[in-house]
């Protein structure tokens, strides 16, 4: 496999009737899938004289994909029936012999001059959608080390449809090593940027700065990169849209459809965009025109083929799209109450009414009851409306559909209240920090730390922290064997950094590291009797003090390699003992 693209080698099509007027055709319309195929910076197409001249020797399938140094092979044949031009086709995997993907075209055949473009078009289609999935199936099961970039890129997408922070997390990784693999893939670097632009546009909606410049410095990357791929255009645009920078998405989503102008998975995305920025007529052609492409497209297309039509306030159609979009995107259910409240259908858009209102509450606000006029605030932010009587339009759905709020107090896009992340959302957690983001893998320590986050300055018994009632109990050691190698360890981590610094002459951190020290030797000064003997705890809360230190200490330490500068200012931030606080030098908000 290449490390960019897939490649493929378009064979000159059988004439089954032996009739030259169609040897005519047909070759005519290899001609012009390879042309189409060209515009597809996924797929690496062999020139048509390499194939065809190839295809005349009467080697096989394997000796010609081994010659032409190909992944595929699409061979076809074309038969005239009566008024038909009956014209099928077969993607085969010449290094296996198999057969990945096979489609059949009825043509009238005085026409085909007339449609063959539109066939093109959609075999073109087809057939990377076709090589992207086989690529998918036989990659499934392999290591990611092992992929190539272009394997690595198709993984990351995989996850990023999902639209699950884990998924985010997963897809990160897949982009990073194709990078790895291929430092100048473009693609890689606008995968990155996309998954940081799900984080961005829900579910890290409280770190929404942090996240959008992470999006758009990687697509800047990717331009860099490559300025002519039409879907590092597409994300640089959606990311000015959400900036409001209208003018600037405009020109690169009139530049895609120069580009790409028959690219479904592309035309889908400019469905939304021209919608967004007021060509709603442009935006509905190009929604109709991708579904048309890709019969077997994704639901999610649906979403974005429904907007131009709310837009345009034809309702019916809003809804017969709109009815199609999985629950994954989140505004759906809000753009369906509203067209139904639009139409008088009360009963319908409370329905959905109640359908946004829980998913918002999963996947925005993570279970807590949202501020009164929180939705309202969303909803318009995510959807940057350039026209302003597009805006109104849409504001007023949302009131007739229940969603209440007074869309003139909206802030502008910057000035949305943003703060810090500590949370736990689903099996991860966000940390959001000093427009540094990661999601963690759950550690024990890290409740403890989200409830000290939630309470600066407040002193917190170590028993509420612990969970523990007060009761008494004797017998068991202070410090058992785990905590006592976990403080060795911190111990002679410090004793080596300390190192450092005295050679660094860093007098600020060493003061630092020598604080944190003294600490954890006057823990284990606690911990233990005469002559260093273990002591024996007395009671619940010595046992509390000693679980709980232990606990928060491990998660900072843990927390250290995914997040070094939050590890630092909860290390120095965070006081443990009998009553634990979090005290920050400067005033610090958080969301828990």
């Amino acid at each position: 496999m290449s490390h960019r693209h897939a490649s493929i080698a378009i064979l000159p099509l059988e004439n089954l009737t032996d009739s030259p007027e169609d040897a005519r055709l047909a070759s005519g319309f290899v001609q012009d899938l390879i042309a189409e195929l060209a515009r597809f910076p996924s797929v690496a197409v062999i020139a048509a004289q390499s194939a065809f001249a190839i295809e005349s020797t009467g080697l096989d399938d394997a000796e010609i994909g081994r010659r032409l140094g190909v992944d595929y092979l699409l061979k076809g044949s074309v038969r005239r029936a009566a008024k038909i031009l009956r014209l099928n086709t077969q993607l085969v995997q010449p290094a296996t012999g198999q057969h990945v993907w096979a489609e059949r075209y009825d043509l009238p055949a005085k026409d085909f001059f007339a449609v063959q473009d539109e066939v093109a078009a959609k075999v073109a289609n087809a057939l990377t959608a076709g090589i992207d999935q086989n690529v998918l199936r036989t990659t499934r099961r392999q290591q990611l080390t092992d992929l190539a970039a272009y394997e690595c890129w198709l993984r990351g997408m995989e996850c990023l449809q999902r639209g699950t922070i884990g998924a985010d997390d997963e897809a990160r990784a897949f982009f990073q090593q194709a990078l790895a693999v291929d430092p100048q893939f473009a693609r890689a670097q606008a995968g990155l940027s996309l998954s940081h632009f799900n984080d961005w546009s829900c579910q890290a909606w409280g770190c929404w700065e942090e996240k959008e410049k992470l999006a758009y410095d990687c697509a800047k990357q990717a331009e860099l990169l490559d300025p002519n791929d039409p879907l590092v255009q597409v994300i640089l645009a959606k990311i000015e849209q959400y900036r409001r920078e209208h003018q600037s998405a405009e020109i690169r989503y009139r530049r895609v459809l120069s580009l790409a102008p028959n690219d479904a998975t592309l035309l889908i995305q400019l469905a939304g965009g021209f919608a967004l920025l007021g060509d709603a007529e442009l935006g509905a052609d190009c929604g109709q025109r991708a579904l048309a492409l890709h019969p077997l497209c994704p639901s999610w297309y649906f979403y974005y083929a429904a907007l131009p039509y709310f837009v345009l306030k034809n309702y019916p159609r809003a809804i017969e799209l709109g009815l199609k979009t999985p629950v994954i995107v989140t505004d759906g259910p809000a753009y369906l109450a509203a067209a139904y409240a639009r139409q008088g259908d009360a009963e319908r858009a409370k329905s959905h009414l109640a359908e946004f209102q829980q998913v918002f509450r999963e996947r925005i606000t993570f279970g807590k009851s949202p501020a009164p006029d929180e939705a309202l605030r969303w909803l318009l932010h995510v959807n940057p409306f350039r026209r302003e009587e597009d805006l109104e339009h849409f504001s007023e759905s949302l009131r007739l559909a229940g969603i209440a709020g007074k869309p003139a107090a909206l802030p502008a896009v910057h000035s949305w209240p943003v703060g810090n992340i500590f949370r736990k959302e689903g099996a991860l957690w966000t940390a959001c920090f000093e427009h540094e983001v990661a999601h963690l893998p759950e550690v024990r320590g890290y409740q403890d730390i989200a409830k000290l986050l939630a309470q600066p300055a407040a002193e917190t018994h170590c028993i509420a922290l612990a969970g523990r009632s007060a009761d008494t109990g004797r017998g068991a050691e202070v410090l058992d064997e785990r905590a006592r190698l976990a403080y060795r360890e911190r111990l002679n981590e410090l004793d080596s950094e300390l190192a450092e610094c005295e050679a660094a002459n860093d007098i600020a951190r060493a003061e630092r590291l020598e604080n944190e020290k003294e600490r954890l030797l006057d823990e284990i000064r606690k911990a233990t009797g005469l002559g260093g003997r273990d002591r024996k705890m007395g009671d619940a809360v010595e046992r509390a003090r000693t679980a709980v230190t232990w606990r928060i200490r491990n998660a900072i330490k843990k927390l250290e390699p995914a997040h070094p500068a939050l590890a630092r200012h909860l290390g120095h931030s965070i006081r443990t003992g009998v009553f634990c606080s979090y005290t920050p030098e400067k005033e610090t908000r958080w969301f828990v």
